[in-house]
């Protein structure tokens, strides 16, 4: 039985998701066919770095960011959400 939660070892934007910065509201958001996410300043780094890095290394690169204070488990749990709607997969390690 395949698991509702997906893996995010390797973490990638979808190819219909995309980040932009919108000038005119001055926020940065996630953009998707269904609509956008206005993104905080954490949630966009972690997007950022959704680029197909293992998990490890973006961990260790948003901890380097924000000096230390980014909760592991939040940043899977916001990972997890995006992936069960479709915005982030997981993609084998090259």
């Amino acid at each position: 039985m395949k698991s509702i939660v997906p893996s995010l070892d390797h973490p990638q934007l979808s190819r219909h998701a995309r980040y932009r910065w919108d000038s005119i509201r001055q926020q940065h958001q996630l953009v998707f066919p269904e609509g956008l996410l206005i993104l905080n300043e954490t949630g966009t780094a972690i997007l950022k770095l959704c680029d197909g890095r293992p998990f490890d290394q973006l961990l260790l690169e948003l901890q380097k960011q924000f000096q230390n204070s980014v909760c592991e488990q939040e940043v899977i749990t916001f990972l997890r959400t995006l992936a069960t709607k479709g915005l982030v997969n997981d993609i084998p390690p090259s």
